[in-house]
């Protein structure tokens, strides 16, 4: 058996599900890091119409078919039913219902949680490390793995203007992003209360689903430190504990560099200055009413409606049949024909990281 290629976003919760069920399934692959700027080694080979939505794979064992696979709920299935008799089955040939019912699951929460985890960790990450998007040109440049560094700064603002408009970061309060999730995590935590998995009586793709997608859910404290959730996380625990043979080594750099910031802010935190200047910051009517009267102009001048200039990425397949196996995607295309396009673009996005995102931002650390 020839070995697998995973073509990988390395912090992205869908690419972690699918490296799971690799892990789980005793396939041997390679990961290859996905480039930005386009060049990624071995995607020219695949098919113009294959959409280029991590994670995709390719199989060079699949000699009559088309080896390219994307989509992580996708990518289960092919490996499920291209590989039967790996060490475990994620979803079972009988009965037709539970298969179906397990295949329906993975979607709905790729179409949900998944969305709604990634956009409210990004805003998250924006509000207190924004200089950790440099991350994107790490293939290209070196520095980009520091997000401290001078040249990260710079570019991580301009990165930060294609992801807000990219997966609609500043409108995640009036989508009610953090009460959707509140929903999804409630229901799982009722359902858990008398089940020991999400579907049937047995580690299925479900439950591999719903932990990968909840993850990033756990450096985001309105969340991990609610007792609500608790045994949502602790579920999420067992799972890994027992079916990832990976863990506990499953945090990317990403995360790992959020709690290295977060530890290295707690230690600050009990130094005079800080505890000073969080005073100052406190009393300071002058900068909090500038700061809220420019959200409002921003709020006022780019209402909206003029998000629209930017149209969904990857549209669904009109057939019924496969719309049936394809999640939602709220990935959107940027529109920039022109120079002066494009100062607009960077204007608006730059107004919203600095003046929408922190309210954003205010809205997930809300308590309930």
């Amino acid at each position: 058996m020839e070995s697998l290629r995973l073509y990988q976003i390395p912090w992205s919760h869908y690419c972690d599900k699918v490296r799971w069920a690799l892990d789980l399934k005793e396939i041997p692959y390679e990961q290859i890091n996905y480039n930005i700027f386009g060049g990624t080694k071995g995607l020219e080979r695949a098919p113009k119409s294959l959409r280029k939505l991590m994670p995709i794979i390719e199989d060079p064992n699949n000699k009559n078919g088309d080896p390219f696979q994307c989509d992580s709920t996708p990518i289960l299935l092919y490996l499920d039913v291209q590989y039967p008799r790996s060490s475990i089955s994620l979803f079972p040939s009988s009965p037709c219902e539970l298969r179906q019912q397990i295949i329906d699951t993975c979607l709905r929460l790729d179409s949900e949680l998944g969305l709604y985890a990634r956009r409210i960790t990004y805003v998250e990450i924006l509000s207190e490390k924004p200089g950790a998007m440099s991350i994107l040109f790490g293939e290209k440049f070196s520095w980009a793995y520091n997000p401290d560094d001078i040249r990260s700064r710079f570019i991580s603002s301009f990165i930060a203007c294609f992801m807000i408009a990219r997966y609609r970061l500043h409108r995640i309060r009036e989508e009610q992003l953090k009460e959707k999730t509140e929903k999804i995590l409630l229901d799982v935590g009722d359902h858990l209360r008398t089940n020991d998995y999400l579907v049937g009586d047995r580690f299925s793709a479900a439950d591999l689903t719903f932990c990968s997608l909840i993850k990033p859910l756990e450096r985001v404290p309105c969340f991990i430190d609610d007792p609500r959730f608790r045994i949502v996380f602790e579920y999420h625990e067992r799972i890994r504990r027992n079916y990832d043979p990976k863990y506990p080594n499953i945090d990317n750099f990403v995360e790992k560099m959020a709690d290295q910031h977060r530890a290295q802010k707690k230690q600050n935190e009990k130094r005079f200055t800080t505890r000073l200047w969080a005073v100052v910051h406190r009393i300071n009517f002058v900068q909090r009413f500038f700061i809220w009267f420019m959200a409002m102009v921003v709020s006022t001048v780019y209402p909206p409606v003029t998000d629209d200039e930017e149209m969904p990425e990857f549209q669904r397949s009109s057939s019924q049949d496969n719309r049936k196996q394809e999640a939602l995607n709220d990935q959107r295309l940027m529109n920039n024909k022109s120079i002066w396009s494009m100062i607009k673009f960077i204007f608006k996005y730059q107004c919203h990281l600095f003046f929408t995102i922190p309210n954003q931002a205010a809205y997930l650390n809300r308590k309930s």
